[in-house]
This record gives structure tokens, C-alpha cells and sequence, in this order.
């Protein structure tokens, strides 16, 4: 019954080729974003990203005694030949952008770079250092600051850095959401006629003869469900292929907060789980938002009415949410980058909860009862 769902509704070779086309679109969206918005090498020729590329390859990673000589040798060399040449229009040889002012830059933002990985346990001691006294502080003054300060401690101390690593590809791809809405699309498309249609063909007759109504709504929740991590496994992996191809990553293993925009994140975790969780989360927001579709299904009688009420639902949860406080907004879940910049708690009955448990948890039980619904729904009209 399930493969009967998945034939029937979603595996399609209209639905296919429209996911294929998508995809595409997914790419030139990630291009645009790397040219217009966030690409620090697109506006460079091409020798010179080669050029640019060759230098992070040569200073990434583990940061030596050997590497810093060499930046501190490479950027005295630089600035020798900025004032031998002064700012030219024409590139030329010996450089690794083409210009030597743009050379100068260059090493200048990776020893600030540098600079920032080896002081951070500096940082990470005194943020230690200072929630430990706000804790003995509020230890008998108050239960939530005390949990907090506690809280602080724990997740910054011992903190340290030994590399330097690229961070425009990770930085981008935890902010960008439009492979989500694509996603959304998607699923709209394929879902929205997965009750609906039945009115259409004259099957809601049958299926209710049959007495398997149950059966038959759990099958298409089910192969429903089936679609949406589908799909999003694949748009995401698209994601990371295109930001792979046009930013590049590196320090898959290295600790998230080893990229300075990442400094805060109170989680201890690698940049490789930064995008598990990213995935997951955005998984949870579209399971919730198809479940939400077959709602609308289960209550129309017409394909295209549902597939019209799926796509009016979905703009107003995008918009609409955006009016909610950020914990109380899903679509936080779907690109997380404030998760991973800032400690981000509310205060329940004197414990910290991080804001993002609350949002989760918020979509989780949207998920169920839009579930439920559909499925008591489902059955009195089939």
C-alpha cells in the first residue's frame, strides 16, 4: 500500500523533472549569492582565485611556528612591492591576487585570523572566569542567573584553537534558505492532491468500502513523510555540493567556533554537526509544513483548491512567522545561523532552555497534531 502511495502520487516523472529543474535553479541561486552578497573572491579573475585558493591552501590548518614566519615574511614582501608599484590597474607577476594591494589585504586578514585562533583561550578563560563570579554572585540572589552563569561556564570553558580555517562557504550555507523553499514548493506539488484526489477519481468511495481507511491514511502520511526527507536530503546535498564547488569548505573536523563569526556558539561542536543539525532542524520545520499540506488535502474535495490553500498556508507561515518571537518562529529552524552565533535562552520556571528546544519542541507537536488531524480527517472522508 505504501509503494502504491509513492507511485501514485509522487513518483511521477513530471514531479521528477521538476525537482531536476529545481535543483538547477538551486545552483544559480547559490552563484548569484556568491557574486552579489557573499563571495569575497567573485570579484576577482580568474588566476587570481587560483592564486587566492593556492595561499589559503598553503596557511589553513594547523597553525605553526613555520606558517606565521611565513605570513609575516610574505606580508613584508607585499607591502615592499604596494610601494614600489602603488595601486595599479594592470595585475601583474609575482603576486597571488594579481595586486599587490590586494595581496597586502590578503595576509593582513589571515594574521587576524591567525591572531583570533591563538588568543581564544584567552577569551574562552575570561568568559569562564566571569560567569564563575556572576554565579557566586547570584547564588543566593537568584535561581535563574545563577543556572545561567552556570550555564556559560560550562559551555565555554576549556576552549582552544590550533588552525585557521575558510569560513565563507560555512558561513553562507547556515543562512541560506532558499533550497527550503524550493523544498516547500516541492512538496506542495506533490502532497497537496494526496486526499483531495481521491474525490477527483471517485476512489474515496472505494476506499471507504473497503474498510481500510486507517490503513490507507497511514500509508500516505507515511510515504508523505518518505518524500519530504527525500527531498531534502537531496536539496540540501545540492546545497553542499554548491557551496563546495563555488566557496569551497575546509575544517569539516574542526570545532565551529574555530570561525570567528562562530565565536559564541555555545554548542561544542564540530562544523561537520553544525550541518548535521542544520539539516535536521530544517528536516523537522518541512515535516511539520507537509503534514500541514495533507491537512489542507484532507479537507478539500478539489486538487488544485488544495494545491491553492497549500501554497496560500505556506506563504503565511513563512510571513506570518515572522511576526512571532524568535523562539515562538519555525521558520528559525530552517536556516539556523542565529543558533550558532549567539547563546539564545529564555527563562522557564528558573532554568535557561535554550531557545532553539523551544522551537523544536513547538514544531514537533505542530507536526503531531497536524498528523493526527489529518489522519481522523482523512478517514471520514475516504
Amino acid at each position: 500500500m505504501l509503494k502504491y502511495e509513492l507511485k501514485k502520487y509522487i513518483l511521477k516523472p513530471s514531479l521528477l523533472i521538476c525537482i531536476i529543474v529545481l535543483i538547477l535553479l538551486n545552483f544559480v541561486k547559490v552563484f548569484e549569492l556568491y557574486y552579489y552578497t557573499g563571495g569575497g573572491r567573485a570579484v576577482l579573475s580568474g588566476n587570481a582565485v587560483q592564486g587566492t585558493d593556492i595561499l589559503y591552501d598553503k596557511y589553513s590548518g594547523k597553525i605553526t611556528d613555520e606558517k606565521i614566519n611565513g605570513l609575516k615574511t610574505e606580508l613584508a614582501n607585499a607591502e615592499q612591492m604596494l610601494k614600489e608599484y602603488g595601486i595599479i590597474e594592470e595585475p601583474i607577476e609575482g603576486t597571488y591576487c594579481g595586486y599587490p594591494y590586494g595581496d597586502v589585504n590578503l595576509f593582513k586578514d589571515l594574521i587576524s585570523s591567525y591572531e583570533y585562533a591563538i588568543l581564544y583561550s584567552n577569551k574562552s578563560a575570561e568568559i569562564t572566569e566571569n560567569a564563575r563570579a556572576n554565579a557566586e554572585f547570584y547564588s543566593d540572589k537568584s535561581r535563574y542567573e545563577y543556572r545561567l552563569s552556570k550555564l556559560y561556564e560550562d559551555c565555554y570553558k576549556g576552549r582552544s584553537l590550533d588552525g585557521f580555517y575558510q569560513s565563507e562557504g560555512h558561513k553562507a550555507i547556515f543562512d541560506y534558505k532558499f533550497s527550503a523553499l524550493l523544498s516547500m514548493f516541492i512538496i506542495v506539488l506533490a502532497i497537496s492532491p494526496i486526499v483531495s484526489k481521491e474525490y477527483v477519481i471517485g476512489y474515496n468511495k472505494l476506499i471507504s468500502s473497503s474498510g481500510k481507511r486507517g490503513s490507507v491514511m497511514l500509508a500516505k502520511l507515511t510515504a508523505a513523510a518518505i518524500f519530504t526527507f527525500a527531498v531534502t536530503l537531496i536539496l540540501f546535498a545540492s546545497d553542499m555540493v554548491y557551496f563546495q564547488l563555488i566557496y569551497g569548505f575546509d575544517g569539516f573536523s574542526a570545532p565551529i567556533y574555530a570561525l570567528q563569526e562562530f565565536e559564541m556558539c555555545p554548542f561544542n561542536i564540530t562544523l561537520f554537526g553544525a550541518l548535521v543539525i542544520t539539516f535536521v532542524l530544517r528536516l523537522v520545520f518541512l515535516l511539520m509544513f507537509t503534514f500541514l499540506v495533507t491537512a489542507v488535502s484532507s479537507f478539500c474535495k478539489n486538487d488544485i483548491i488544495s494545491m491553492v490553500v497549500s501554497v496560500a498556508a505556506g506563504f503565511l507561515l513563512v510571513i506570518g512567522s515572522e511576526l512571532l518571537p524568535g523562539m515562538l518562529n519555525p521558520t528559525t529552524l530552517i536556516g539556523p545561523t542565529e543558533l550558532f552565533t549567539n547563546m539564545n535562552v529564555c527563562n522557564i520556571l528558573d532554568f535557561p532552555v535554550f531557545n532553539v528546544v523551544v522551537t523544536l519542541s513547538e514544531v514537533i507537536l505542530l507536526a503531531v497534531v497536524l498528523a493526527v488531524m489529518s489522519v481522523r480527517r482523512g478517514m471520514k472522508c475516504c
